[in-house]
C-alpha cells in the first residue's frame, strides 16, 4: 500500500482544479483516546449536574476511554466554489446515514505557515540538551543515555527536530479547531464540522459500508470487515494510579492484553529546567527520530514490532529504569497502540481506514500539580516528596 505521506507532496500547477492522473486521498481514522489523572476520583454529582457536562469531560475526570472519528478527503488543487463532498456511512456508527464534509481552500498566508515554518523554535544562541533511554530494565543499560546537544547534531537530525516540532504545533492548532494538515494547492475536505461536532457513543461500530460522493474529485466506496473497529483503551493494572509512582525507582508497568491490538509504543518525556529534555522509550534499539507516529498502517506496524521498536500485541509488561527521571520538573507518559485497518490499492480518491488508541498520563515530578497524587482526601503519597495530580492532555496525529 502507499504511504500516506504521498498526499503531502505539493503539486506543480498553484490552483490547478484536479486533472486526470492526479491521485486524490481519503483517510477514515477511528482513535479512542484516554487521559488518566493519577490520584483523582470521580466526584459525587447530583443527577441533574451530570446531565449537563460535556461526555469529554465526564471521560476526562473518570479517566474512561473517549472515541473519535475523523475523516479527511485531500485533493490536488482548489476545489471549485460549488465543491461538495458527503461520506455515506453504516448505522453502526450512531451518527445517521452520512456525514457532510466541510471543504478548505487555503490562502497563500495560511499555507505558507501551515506546517509551523520557525515559529517557536528556541533561540539559537541557547544550548538544548537531549538525553536518550530506551529498553525495558530495571537500570540504566550499558551504552546510555545517549546525548545530543544542539551543538553536535546533525543538519539531519536538526531537520528531524524542526519538523517534528512544527508537526506538533500543526497538530495543536487542529485539535483546537484551526486548521486541517493544510498545504500549499491542496483542498482539505474534513469531518467533524460545527454542523456535525461528530459524538461518537460508547457503542457505536466502525464496520461497514462506507461510500463517498463529491463534485470535484471523484467517487469511491470501501467496506471495512468486522475485525476492523474502534479499540479499547489501555488498562494498567501496576503501578496502582491512586499515587505518583517514586521516580528514583523503578517503574515496573503491567497492563492487560487489548483485542485487536497489532502493537503499543511508550514514550516518556521529563523536563529539567528550560533546556534539558530527559527521554525514554519502550523500544528495545535505538529508534529512529523520522519514525512517524500518527497513524500507521499495518505493515508498518508489523514491521516495527518485528523490530522490536514496538511492542506486539502479546506484551503486558515494560519496566522503566530507576533513577533517570528523578531530577524533572514534570514526567509525561504517551502511550500509543495501533489496531487493524483496511484500504484499496486503487480508487479515486484512494481510501484508507485506520484505527488507534492513545493514553496520556503524568507521572509526576518536582513541578507536578499538587493535592492529587495521594489521592483525593489524602493519604499516602508512596513518593517521597512527589505529591500532586495529574493534568493530562489528548495526542493529535
Amino acid at each position: 500500500m502507499r504511504k500516506l505521506i504521498v498526499l503531502l507532496v505539493a503539486v506543480t500547477v498553484a490552483g490547478a482544479v484536479l486533472a486526470a492522473g492526479d491521485q486524490a486521498y481519503l483517510g477514515i481514522f477511528a482513535e479512542t483516546t484516554q487521559t488518566k489523572m493519577i490520584g483523582m476520583q470521580m466526584p459525587t454529582l447530583p443527577p441533574e449536574v451530570m446531565k449537563q457536562m460535556p461526555p469529554e469531560a465526564l471521560a476526562m475526570m473518570s479517566g474512561a476511554p473517549m472515541r473519535k472519528l475523523n475523516v479527511r478527503l485531500w485533493s490536488p488543487g482548489i476545489a471549485p466554489d460549488d465543491a461538495t463532498a458527503t461520506l455515506a456511512i453504516p448505522a453502526g456508527l450512531k451518527l445517521g446515514p452520512e456525514l457532510n464534509l466541510d471543504i478548505y481552500r487555503p490562502k497563500a498566508e495560511v499555507a505558507e505557515g501551515g506546517e509551523g515554518g520557525g515559529e517557536g523554535g528556541a533561540p539559537a544562541q541557547q544550548q538544548f540538551t537531549i538525553k536518550l533511554y530506551w529498553g525495558s530494565s530495571p537500570t540504566v543499560r550499558p551504552g546510555q543515555p545517549i546525548i545530543i546537544t544542539t551543538g553536535t547534531m546533525t543538519a539531519s537530525e536538526r531537520a528531524t527536530i524542526q519538523a517534528q516540532a512544527a508537526k506538533a504545533r500543526a497538530a495543536a492548532r487542529a485539535s483546537a479547531g484551526g486548521e486541517y494538515f493544510y498545504k500549499p494547492d491542496w483542498t482539505t475536505a474534513y469531518w467533524p464540522t460545527k454542523k456535525q461536532p461528530g459524538k461518537i457513543l460508547p457503542g457505536a461500530a466502525l464496520p461497514g459500508h462506507y461510500e463517498l460522493t463529491t463534485n470535484y474529485t471523484g467517487n469511491v466506496a470501501i467496506d471495512v470487515p468486522q475485525n476492523v473497529d474502534f479499540l479499547g483503551g489501555f488498562e494498567i493494572t501496576n503501578p496502582q494510579l491512586n499515587a505518583y509512582p517514586p521516580l528514583d525507582q523503578a517503574i515496573a508497568f503491567q497492563w492487560k492484553p487489548m483485542a485487536n491490538l497489532l502493537g503499543s509504543h511508550m514514550r516518556i518525556f521529563g523536563m529539567v529546567g528550560t533546556n534539558t529534555l530527559i527521554m525514554w522509550s519502550s523500544s528495545e534499539i535505538r529508534e529512529g527520530m523520522d519514525i512517524d507516529w500518527d497513524y500507521m498502517q499495518m505493515a508498518d506496524v508489523l514491521k516495527l514490532v518485528n523490530s522490536t521498536v514496538m511492542m506486539g500485541p502479546e506484551r503486558t509488561d515494560c519496566t522503566v529504569p530507576a533513577g533517570i527521571f528523578q531530577d524533572c520538573d514534570m514526567v509525561n507518559l504517551q502511550w500509543l497502540g495501533y489496531g487493524r485497518g483496511t484500504a484499496l490499492e486503487t480508487g479515486q480518491p484512494l481510501p484508507r481506514v485506520q484505527t488507534k488508541t492513545s493514553l496520556m498520563l503524568m507521572l509526576g515530578g518536582k513541578k507536578a500539580p499538587k493535592g492529587m497524587g495521594g489521592g483525593m482526601g489524602g493519604g499516602n503519597m508512596g513518593g517521597g516528596d512527589q505529591g500532586g495530580g495529574d493534568q493530562g492532555g489528548d495526542q493529535g496525529n
